[in-house]
């Protein structure tokens, strides 16, 4: 994703502590302390500051923008929109407002208020390679999504296309609901945000996603998923939706600095991936990679070494869940505030050897 979640407050941040006009020192120390709060992780003391401030200045677009930031990370997201709509009225230029918009309204389903964000900032940020980009994304995937129906149900949206794929998407709601609580409960913490799938053919799947052929889903702020033969394998279907669902719950939760290797083991360990067939596979493949080597995604690797990549962060998942009691929500949290993934382990009293020991040669 081009900027996303958390990632998107930090680039505010330096924006915002510096664009206070002079004389309103209560004003600037209150909008300090917002974006302080915020880098910190306090949402909640975040919004606090952010209303204090706007309240002695009201209709101020810096303070506007960095309120809009604290409700989106405290999952309010249609308090987001409203704070940083209001910030665009009255400074259409303010880019970074319209970064964090357009894609709190893309990641809400919002497809059309998150290109119209994007084309006005354009407007006064030309060639901006951010904008450009994710225009290019959202206008592909209209082009191809201008023809599907939606189904919705409680925080999930469906996109499919055509009646054959009505009872998939039915299937994948229904799939979606008990699935969330279980992973969520067990992660600890329930993100509020909307959960927006897409079913496609693999062609259009290809087309939007250019995801390796090995490739069986995506999850990239939204689950991509190709559904062809979905119908003739039920359970198949089920497990790639857990699969990419948990992907969005860890989002939900850690927006950032989740390694890959935990984030595709705590998919696999939720979507019921066989360890004992694991363990197998990685005794007759005769190699390992390290674990500090699948901190990045597996998007580029071979399919041989990316079903090393997968057995690897399953066992190593599987070794954190298996201490009694472990709790995964301050693990996720820490490493979302930036820590170290190796700084962050060891202060849960692991490291990459004994995540490693299942399959160590």
């Amino acid at each position: 994703m081009f900027l996303r979640g958390l990632s998107a407050i930090v680039c505010l941040v330096a924006l915002s502590v510096t664009s206070v006009q002079a004389g309103q020192s209560r004003v600037g120390e209150l909008n300090d302390a917002g974006w302080k709060a915020l880098r910190e992780g306090y949402q909640d003391r975040a919004a606090n500051f952010f209303a204090e401030a706007l309240a002695l200045r009201p209709n101020d677009p810096v303070l506007l923008t960095g309120a809009g930031a604290a409700a989106h990370a405290r999952g309010r997201q249609k308090e987001a929109i409203a704070d940083l709509q209001k910030a665009l009225e009255a400074r259409p230029a303010l880019t970074e407002a319209s970064f964090l918009l357009g894609q709190i309204a893309y990641d809400e389903g919002d497809v059309d208020l998150a290109i119209r964000t994007y084309e006005n900032a354009l407007k006064y940020a030309p060639g901006d390679e951010t904008l450009t980009r994710g225009l290019d994304v959202w206008r592909r995937e209209t082009a191809i999504h201008k023809s599907f129906e939606e189904l919705r149900y409680e925080r999930f949206r469906v996109l499919f296309e055509g009646h054959a794929e009505q009872s998939l998407a039915s299937q994948a709601t229904e799939v979606f609901n008990a699935a969330f609580f279980r992973i969520a409960g067990q992660l600890g913490e329930y993100p509020s945000d909307t959960i927006v799938a897409v079913l496609y053919t693999e062609q259009q799947f290809r087309d939007v996603t250019r995801a390796p052929s090995w490739s069986g889903g995506q999850y990239d702020g939204r689950i991509r998923l190709p559904v062809a033969g979905a119908a003739q394998q039920p359970q198949l279907f089920e497990r790639v939706l857990t699969h990419e669902l948990t992907h969005a719950i860890v989002a939900g939760i850690a927006p950032t600095g989740v390694p890959a290797w935990l984030n595709e083991g705590l998919a696999q360990y939720f979507d019921g991936t066989n360890v004992n067939a694991a363990r197998q596979r990685m005794k007759a493949v005769g190699r390992t990679i390290p674990l500090k080597q699948l901190e990045r995604g597996f998007g580029r690797m071979s399919a041989a070494d990316a079903q090393v990549a997968y057995d690897e962060s399953l066992l190593a998942v599987n070794v954190i869940a298996d201490r009694t009691g472990f709790g995964w929500t301050r693990l996720l949290h820490e490493l979302a505030d930036g820590n170290p993934v190796d700084e962050v382990i060891k202060s849960f009293a692991f490291s990459y050897d004994d995540l490693e020991a299942p399959f160590a040669r």
